[in-house]
């Protein structure tokens, strides 16, 4: 296939060129000897085969951008005959595909902008525009291919469909798992509950009852995730600054750090404003800080850092924790999958899907007994 439209790109150069008296100068001075007008037309009628044969639509303009040639498959398209074509200028003929903005449309393919033209049921794509030359560097007229991709894109949509199936299957199945853990502890101690009896027995119902409220809070954590994570992205969006939402989060793990005797340290530089769904820059945020904390257990040094560049405002976050080795980086982010006893693995899922809905980066590097740092870049 790919041989066969380097041959129809070669042929339509040279058809355009070296045959330029029948397409676009039927009143040069090749007309007007019999064995120069002969060959021409030859030529014409070999490679005529060949752009008929090609899957695309071949459109070839005259200088003033008339049309004097188009394939089978284009005339399909534009719902033309050649009679019906032939010396209509390349706007009509692209009117032909109704667009809403025809000129716009023009306009673009002659910038070689990316087009994806959706007419009935069809979606047209690929659009080229060239502008042809003869020998003397003389523009003798143009070429206009485009093609029908829709059953690409149908086929693209059942795979992505097909993907989100398979992920969606994973997920629930680990889910499953997950709660099931919890739910299973619970009904074990629903049932020591049943049999105790004496008010002597009271200290182990507390701490039975402290048990299974824990295990509760860590299912709604799973599934308030979860919920987070397959959330729609069509939220409002404001413009603050970052350094605002880190400051708030700072508030609410303030208590956390001292608790567990840990020096929180910020380094945090004047940044632009950006847009962002606010709430949920924070979930990221928080998420960070919490995990930050808790690699670190008791003792260490947590530092959020903000800094920007031409492109992005940055914030990292550096813990001096246990760090993770090789094979613990390449599974992390994978839904359930986490370091720590009690993670559910959701947290870092959830936070780089919301990052990627802000067009920005989240990068993890770490070090096993040294530490980690987390960098997010935000676009300004």
């Amino acid at each position: 296939m790919d041989f066969l439209v380097l041959g129809v790109s070669l042929a339509i150069a040279v058809v355009c060129v070296a045959g330029s008296a029948f397409f676009f100068n039927r009143y040069s001075p090749y007309g007007r000897h019999g064995r120069r007008q002969k060959e021409g037309a030859l030529l014409h009628a070999r490679y005529h085969y060949v752009i008929e044969a090609d899957p695309r639509a071949i459109l070839l303009f005259q200088p003033d951008l008339t049309l004097v040639e188009i394939n089978q498959r284009g005339r399909d398209w534009l719902k033309g005959t050649l009679a019906d074509l032939q010396g209509k200028t390349a706007l009509e003929v692209l009117s032909r595909l109704q667009p809403e903005h025809p000129q716009a449309l023009l306009d673009q393919i002659m910038q070689k902008g990316a087009i994806e033209l959706k007419v009935g049921e069809r979606i047209l794509s690929d659009f080229e525009w060239s502008d042809l030359f003869d020998e003397q560097g003389l523009r003798v007229g143009a070429v206009l291919c485009f093609r029908d991709v829709t059953e690409e894109k149908k086929f693209q949509r059942e795979i992505i469909q097909s993907e989100k199936l398979a992920v969606v299957g994973q997920l629930a199945a680990a889910m499953a798992h997950e709660i099931r853990n919890p739910l299973t502890s619970i009904k074990g101690f629903l049932q020591l509950l049943h049999r105790l009896k004496t008010m002597e027995q009271e200290g182990e119902i507390k701490e039975y009852t402290r048990i299974m409220v824990e295990e509760v809070d860590r299912m709604e954590k799973i599934i308030r995730d979860f919920l987070l994570m397959t959330k729609p992205s069509d939220v409002i969006r404001e413009t603050i600054s970052l350094n605002t939402v880190i400051e708030r989060v700072l508030i609410l793990v303030q208590n956390q750090a001292i608790l567990r005797n840990i020096q929180v340290v910020t380094e945090l530089s004047v940044l632009s404003s950006v847009q962002m769904h606010k709430e949920a820059i924070q979930q990221v945020v928080l998420n960070l800080m919490q995990n930050a904390l808790e690699a670190m257990n008791v003792g260490g040094t947590l530092t959020v850092r903000t800094e920007e560049d031409e492109k992005y405002v940055v914030l990292q976050v550096i813990d001096t924790g246990i760090g993770m080795t090789d094979e613990e980086l390449h599974n992390l982010g994978s839904p359930f999958y986490s370091t720590k006893t009690e993670g559910t693995g959701l947290g870092l899922t959830v936070s780089s899907k919301i990052i990627k809905e802000h067009r920005g980066h989240l990068d993890v590097q770490s070090k096993k007994g040294v530490g980690t740092t987390i960098t997010i870049r935000l676009p300004k």
